[in-house]
């Protein structure tokens, strides 16, 4: 069965129907939480990985110097979406609504070493990562049938990572996920009152009153979120406005290296290398140069999880203030 994409109509949600993700290796089945030694890592041991990068691959990797690789593009073998189908959309039962799964799921291995992690890679790796992903950004661009690009990763099994060795993931989408139209909505009518961007005024904001500072250099700030959903929730923003990754300079580039490196660093030292996912919002593929909407990451930290009241009401309960969050992440010294 080809992956479909179906919308609730009571809920207005999308969601994918991706039986082939069904054969993934740690489906339904329970794992110890530390990694098995000696366990045969594909991103490691492959062959598709061992093999060398095809010259006519566009933005499928980045390189060292040396002409070694330091990250590179992978298909998914258990993809959610797939570029084969024609788009298509149908009716069912004359209520519900679904299209084709058409889109593209890929992997960037973050890095060749098998136990890497944000933590300990160098300012130079996390610059190959960005840079890649901004490849990606432009080549899915290219796609008539996509509109969108979600670009996130996922860090320990807590936060849904089904591998060890460092990586990421791409998932295009024929679809602007409900999610960033709530935030495209948000910014636009913003906008329209005030003629300024949403979240220009909160970076202003954070930077001025320095409570939930986190980190500053010339071109990127973070801080925890004013109405975190979980615990130590928090964003990395450029300070220059832009709607997509794509469109920060080589000299943002580091800094946003910079901003990454010091924070997972410190997250890693105050909570014992916690799961995490992190993802990364841009304006959709088909409207870039938006002057409402502002691009940015967002760093969800999976300490908590989401109960009955939560899923029910929609309303999330956080037990630390992100003043605290934020207090007890400045304390920490890591140089």
């Amino acid at each position: 069965m080809l992956s479909e994409i179906r919308k609730d109509p009571l809920s207005n949600d999308w969601v994918i129907i991706a039986s082939e993700r069904g054969g993934r290796p740690t489906d339904l089945k329970t794992e110890t939480t530390k990694e098995e030694k000696g366990k045969f890592c594909p991103f490691c041991d492959s062959s598709e990985v061992s093999e060398p990068v095809k010259p006519h691959s566009i933005c499928a990797a980045t390189f060292a110097p040396d002409g070694k690789w330091m990250t590179r593009i992978l298909p998914n073998k258990y993809p959610a979406l797939m570029p084969e189908p024609i788009l298509a959309q149908r009716e069912m039962d004359d209520l519900y609504h679904c299209l084709t799964g058409v889109g593209g799921h890929e992997i960037l291995v973050d890095s060749p070493k098998h136990d890497e992690t944000l933590a300990t890679m160098s300012k130079e790796q996390i610059e190959a990562i960005i840079t890649n992903y901004q490849c990606r950004y432009s080549y899915w661009r290219k796609d008539p049938r996509i509109t969108y690009l979600s670009v996130f990763k996922n860090h320990g099994k807590v936060a849904g990572a089904s591998l060890h060795h460092p990586h990421s993931q791409l998932v295009a989408t024929p679809l602007i996920p409900p999610r960033l139209t709530t935030e495209l909505n948000e910014s636009k009518e913003y906008f329209k009152l005030n003629n300024e961007c949403l979240m220009c005024k909160i970076l202003k904001t954070e930077l001025e009153n320095k409570h939930r500072l986190i980190f500053e250099n010339n071109s990127v700030a973070a801080f925890c979120s004013f109405a975190p959903r979980f615990p130590f929730e928090s964003l990395i923003v450029p300070k220059r406005h832009s709607a997509s990754l794509e469109e920060i300079t080589k000299e943002e580039i580091s800094d946003l290296a910079e901003a990454m490196s010091v924070i997972f660093k410190k997250l890693d030292k105050l909570l014992n290398d916690p799961p995490f996912n992190y993802l990364i919002h841009v304006a959709p593929l088909r409207t870039p140069g938006l002057l409402y909407y502002h691009w940015h990451i967002e760093v969800i930290l999976r300490l908590s999880q989401p109960a009955g009241f939560e899923w029910g009401s929609g309303v999330y309960i956080n037990s630390v203030p992100p003043e605290d969050a934020a207090l007890e992440l400045n304390k920490v010294k890591i140089r």
